[in-house]
């Protein structure tokens, strides 16, 4: 699946090991072939009705495994390896490593549209609806450039390919790596940030008028961060005043506001990770309460106190969610009122003071361990009545926590590194004569996840932790392959070379030294680090 071969590099024994398992597990999880197993599950039902991106996958892979397993530790997705993902009205999007954007039906998995024009991947997007309700793609890539599209209604069978409307070339001065559309006071704008270590803000009030001859004009660039930016939120406070939330590959997450001049204004920190932060979700959780009358007064992240029919009292609590390269996952309440009474220890050491004019946020009200790096988090309760908590990273599998609190069932997803997790209300009409999934009795809630490798699954919430747990388990650093077999499957590792029999070849690792678990954090985000 790759657009260049690795096979004719130096690769050590992991490198190898790591290929081969990888070639193993895409067919394992294909949902193409049956496992060995003693589950009785369907294979597309088990490994989330994969929707391969490649089009010719069961050729490259399921055909030709050796050739995806001779990579190495560079196997994966190749061009199709998804960057980010999301659903909307009723669609999975992805940008991917070759430059495009695709949609794709939710329920057949079939391709409808692609964006394409990228001369780079494009690792993010957004959307922005019109003053006449047609809706327009922002996309940003490495090539430096941001695209407008006009997103067109799918018809016919054939997959449309669509050119962008407007390009604006060298938006930043390094790759873009997050495009973020919010609103403030009325006005629509565009949030890019990038490898620069800047945050661009745009005027979008051109493109709600659908005039794309006139260019997109940037309005200010804020340099409050110091690393490359890798992901961007917003909320709307109960104060009606727009945050914006940034985050970057040393771990620092920036709260800012929108001054009257339109610039940002660094406001706090919200402290606790030691590396990268991947992935932010900012929204509004619903806390139940008894015998509080307090309306929460003064404070924009707290609503009033509100009663249901049947007598229960509830208010609405901003919190932040982010993924990190230090292994966790937290949950931070935004209100300095509802900073925990026994607080969770902190990992993050620093010597920098802490920005902004507020003082920082330290302490999460939930932190979710993990034995690898967090690339995703989804915390439903932001969205729905659910206080469950999935994420994915490197480790390749989907951890579903049914409270932040509970220990987390862990599901086989993918066979290389989740990058995105989206939620897809499926309504209960939403089965078509094409659609891959079952027929559903009533409106469903479902787990959408995209990786590395090239796959997009879908997950019934209601039956995702009963999944088996993952079979397969990836080769450790440092540790030699036995197998010795002359042939091999899906279900055995290939044959170790003859150097490697001999023991020539370096294993990483090997004689008692290996990384710690900061240093492999710290590699994490130097290897982020796009400007160096």
């Amino acid at each position: 699946m790759q657009a260049t071969t690795n096979a004719s590099l130096f690769q050590t024994s992991y490198s190898e090991a790591l290929g081969a398992y990888r070639a193993r597990k895409a067919i394992h999880t294909s949902g193409l072939v049956t496992p060995a197993s003693t589950s009785t599950l369907d294979p597309a039902a088990r490994y989330g009705y994969p929707i391969h991106l490649h089009p010719n996958f069961e050729a490259a892979v399921l055909n030709a495994p050796d050739e995806l397993a001779v990579e190495g530790s560079g196997a994966d997705g190749g061009r199709y390896r998804v960057l980010s993902m999301r659903v909307h009205d009723g669609y999975i999007w992805t940008s991917e490593a070759g430059g495009v954007v695709r949609q794709v039906d939710a329920e057949s998995g079939k391709t409808v549209a692609v964006y394409r024009g990228a001369k780079a991947p494009v690792p993010a997007f957004d959307f922005v609806v019109t003053a006449a309700g047609e809706q327009l793609l922002i996309t940003g890539s490495w090539d430096k450039a941001l695209r407008v599209y006009r997103v067109v209604a799918p018809s016919g069978d054939k997959a449309a390919t669509h050119d962008p409307v407007q390009v604006v070339p060298d938006a930043m001065v390094d790759f873009i790596k997050c495009v973020h559309v919010f609103t403030s006071s009325g006005n629509t704008y565009i949030a890019t940030a990038g490898s620069d270590k800047s945050i661009m803000l745009w005027d979008a009030t051109p493109l709600l008028s659908s005039c794309f001859d006139q260019p997109l004009r940037c309005l200010h660039q804020s340099k409050a961060h110091t690393r490359p930016i890798n992901a961007l939120a917003s909320l709307i406070a109960l104060d009606g005043t727009t945050r914006v939330y940034s985050a970057d590959s040393m771990g620092r997450v920036l709260e800012h506001t929108l001054s009257s001049a339109d610039r940002l204004q660094l406001v706090r920190e919200i402290q606790g990770f030691t590396t990268a932060v991947y992935d932010l979700r900012v929204g509004w959780a619903r806390e139940e309460v008894e015998g509080d009358t307090a309306a929460g007064a003064g404070d924009a992240f707290v609503s009033e106190v509100h009663e249901e029919d049947d007598g229960t009292r509830y208010k609405r609590v901003a919190e932040l969610w982010a993924a990190s390269g230090d292994k966790s996952a937290a949950g931070y309440r935004l209100s300095p009122l509802l900073q925990p009474p026994s607080p969770i220890p902190s990992s993050r050491t620093t010597s920098h003071a802490p920005l902004g004019t507020q003082p920082p946020l330290t302490h999460a009200h939930a932190r979710l361990a993990h034995t690898d790096f967090v690339k995703t988090v989804l915390p439903l309760h932001l969205s729905l009545p659910s206080s469950t908590v999935v994420t994915g990273g490197s480790d390749e599998h989907i951890h579903v926590f049914p409270s932040p609190s509970s220990s987390p069932s862990t599901i086989e997803a993918h066979w290389h590194e989740l990058t995105a997790l989206s939620l897809y209300l499926r309504p209960h009409t939403a089965y078509t004569p094409a659609s891959t999934l079952p027929a559903p009795s009533t409106d469903e809630t479902w787990i959408v996840s995209a990786s590395l490798d090239g796959s997009v699954r879908r997950f019934n919430l209601d039956t995702i932790a009963s999944l088996p747990a993952p079979q397969l388990v990836r080769p450790s650093v440092g540790v030699r392959a036995q197998g010795r077999a002359e042939q091999w499957d899906q279900y055995s590792l290939p044959p170790a070379s003859a150097a490697k029999l001999a023991g020539e070849d370096t294993v990483v690792g090997g004689k008692g030294v290996k990384m710690t678990a900061e240093e492999e954090a710290e590699l994490a985000e130097l290897m982020d680090s796009d400007d160096e």
